[in-house]
């Protein structure tokens, strides 16, 4: 009896024994199925998020992370549920970081879709003020507001935030363009304002158009929506402008030939030059002049102007170029008038050379007196007696012919270097003393003048 109770109490201790390894096993297997459930989850999870647009910075942290969870390994087979246990509370941990870190980047994306929205709006309301054109765009903000209630995928906000930003730079860029447009415009009404009303001091002048043009440009201003659009509206401003300042030109170069013409005729009269009817032609055109009113009467009036200071110069030129009154006698002369700045050469009493010649400068003035020509050269190089740095100095010139008539290096010769010659030439552009002639007599007189030839300077 004792050895049976032995023998039973052995195989009960044994069936416990057995017992335990199966249930570690059964539990065992259980952890495994969760973990596995666990990866798979996050997994999925991760790989739903990249698509959705998580950071890549993120997405291989959390790769990381979790292939550091997966290689978590029990050191021995009865520490195998504590790993199991470990691997679930960190991939639990995996699950809800990812999640968060998603979120975040969620409301980052919808922030900035937000104040794309805010932004949107008031480039929206900005424009509809200014008049200007939102043909084309989204012009509601009901299609973004339900984009952003919906609380997509951070992609999915950053391409409408994409859109809207494409549309704001559209827009952007529709209204700098209306903007210097239309300050284009309100620069040319200023200009076009400003010119009219220095026009209106000449009351003669015909200024209704203008500010007809004026009027209708400025008008017409508001009704535009587009740069574009101002681009007639300049045009038109800027036309009236030129045709206002052409006109005060006109009337100015008007007024500028009465006062040349007068002033010619005013020489020509204290020369003793035949001037005709010129001067009552001239009275009626200054009256002319004093009552026009548009651009093509003032240009015509120039013109007339013009013509008749021509007639005086020529009148002036005709006059001074009479040969000079001298009691030559028989023989060749040379004659040079200092207050006329002309020469005239007689043959036995008779001129056969007049020209415009110029004389010393007041500073070194051709001296008067009769003299006679002892030395030709031809060409000639005039060297300065004065030297570098005096007010005198000039660089070494050469002459085609030259003839000295006074002692000092007085002498007749052509100026290659000169345009000027006639009335002041001697007292804006003189010479040293020497009377220069043009290039056409200087050759006569050169081939006509013998040595000894007699030369009277007098004023």
């Amino acid at each position: 009896m004792r050895g049976l109770r032995r023998l039973v109490f052995v195989g009960v201790i044994g069936g416990l024994l057995a017992a335990v390894p199966l249930s570690a096993m059964a539990s065992e297997n259980l952890l495994a199925g969760a973990v596995g459930h666990a990866e798979g989850t996050f997994s999925q999870s991760l790989s739903s998020a990249v698509r959705g647009g998580l950071e890549q910075s993120i997405a291989d942290s959390m790769m990381w992370r979790f292939s550091q969870v997966k290689a978590i390994k029990p050191s021995a087979w009865w520490q195998a549920p504590v790993a199991e246990h470990d691997k679930l509370e960190k991939l639990s941990l995996l699950q809800s970081d990812l999640a968060a870190l998603y979120q975040v980047q969620i409301g980052e994306s919808r922030d900035a879709l937000l104040r794309q929205v805010h932004r949107w709006n008031a480039a929206i309301a900005e424009a509809q003020n200014a008049g200007i054109s939102t043909d084309g765009l989204e012009t509601s903000r009901s299609r973004f507001m339900s984009y952003l209630a919906q609380s997509p995928t951070p992609n999915g906000l950053n391409a409408m935030a994409s859109v809207l930003s494409e549309q704001n730079t559209i827009l952007d860029g529709r209204t700098a363009a209306y903007r210097t447009a239309r300050a284009q415009v309100d620069a040319a009404v200023q200009n076009a304002q400003t010119l009219l009303a220095s026009a209106t001091q000449y009351s003669q002048l015909s200024l209704d158009g203008f500010r007809a043009q004026i009027a209708t440009a400025t008008a017409g201003v508001p009704s535009v929506h587009g740069a574009a659009g101002f681009v007639p509206l300049l045009a038109q401003l800027q036309q009236t402008a030129a045709s206002i300042q052409g006109l005060l030109d006109s009337r100015s170069n008007a007024f500028g030939q009465l006062s040349a013409a007068r002033a010619t005729l005013a020489s020509a009269q204290s020369i003793g030059a035949s001037v005709g009817n010129i001067p009552g032609t001239i009275n009626v055109l200054a009256a002319r002049v004093n009552v026009a009113g548009d651009q093509g009467t003032f240009d015509s009036l120039s013109s007339q102007l013009y013509n008749q200071k021509q007639l005086l110069a020529n009148a002036i030129y005709y006059k001074q170029m009479q040969p000079l009154s001298y009691n030559a006698g028989a023989g060749k002369l040379i004659l040079i008038s200092l207050s006329r700045q002309v020469l005239t050469a007689y043959q036995d009493g008779t001129p056969v050379l007049t020209t415009y010649v110029a004389t010393g400068r007041p500073a070194l003035p051709t001296p008067p007196g009769v003299y006679h020509i002892f030395a030709k050269y031809s060409p000639y190089k005039m060297i300065s007696p004065w030297p570098y740095g005096s007010p005198y100095w000039y660089p070494a010139s050469w002459t085609n012919w030259a003839m000295e008539f006074a002692g000092g290096g007085y002498f007749i010769h052509d100026a290659p270097w000169r345009s000027w010659y006639g009335p002041g030439s001697n007292l804006y552009n003189g010479t040293h003393g020497c009377v220069n002639v043009p290039y056409s007599p200087m050759s006569f007189l050169w081939g006509w003048t013998p040595m000894g030839t007699t030369v009277v300077v007098q004023y």
